[in-house]
């Protein structure tokens, strides 16, 4: 990898090594975290193993999940967090708090499977396999698995070198007899994951979840991506 090319550059680079030639949506706010529900009503009587894909960068925010936004000063803290900057929004997959912004490059997948009983680990194994030969082919060896002190960590993260690199989360629908399986991975490529850990410990606390996050348990891709 050229030392001399740009940040976005190697954001661009990545999506292209994880699907060639697919166009970047550059996208803002909650219409961007709608757009992957889409993608699971785009493929609804469709056969198994059809698929869509997007790649995408949202604008700074903060994205929470739909059990978090109904606790009860949900409103409250979120609007503390649009005031610095931060507007939060709200999607269909699991988890926890994760932060959107230039710099973070988004990867949805949504396949259609001939088996309506949902195989969770089967489709995080697949998607998670797009992206670490993704990653391969820019010179970066990952795996998955959990990190302690991460946030939204879960055991399909993308890792390098024992840290969290990337998060993913999953959602089921069950349609026509079929399964729609909608995948999401949010993957840090330039700018201070550190920071995101703060924005996101700050904003939960704010909540009331007690968790003890560790800001060196992330790390970039330019941080790990060899230099010649």
């Amino acid at each position: 990898m050229n030392a001399c090319l740009s940040d976005q550059q190697i954001l661009i680079n990545l999506a292209d090594a994880i699907c060639s030639g697919h166009e970047i949506e550059k996208c803002c706010g909650q219409v961007a975290i709608d757009s992957d529900d889409q993608l699971i009503d785009e493929l609804v009587g469709h056969y198994p193993g059809d698929s869509r894909l997007r790649i995408w960068e949202n604008q700074q925010c903060l994205v929470t999940t739909k059990r978090i936004a109904r606790l009860s000063d949900f409103r409250k803290s979120a609007n503390r967090s649009a005031q610095k900057g931060w507007p939060v929004y709200v999607r269909s997959t699991g988890g926890t708090t994760v932060v959107h912004r230039p710099g973070v490059l988004n990867v949805s997948l949504a396949v259609v499977s001939n088996n309506s009983e949902p195989r969770p680990d089967e489709s995080y194994a697949e998607f998670t396999k797009l992206l670490v030969s993704g990653l391969e082919r820019i010179g970066i060896e990952a795996t998955t698995g959990s990190v302690s002190g991460s946030y939204c960590d879960g055991r399909f993260n993308i890792c390098v070198a024992g840290r969290k690199l990337a998060g993913t989360a999953s959602r089921i629908v069950r349609r026509e007899g079929k399964a729609i399986h909608l995948c999401h991975g949010s993957l840090t490529v330039y700018g201070c994951p550190r920071k995101d850990s703060g924005l996101v410990s700050h904003f939960e606390n704010g909540l009331g979840i007690d968790q003890c996050l560790d800001p060196t348990s992330h790390v970039s891709l330019i941080e790990v991506l060899p230099r010649f």
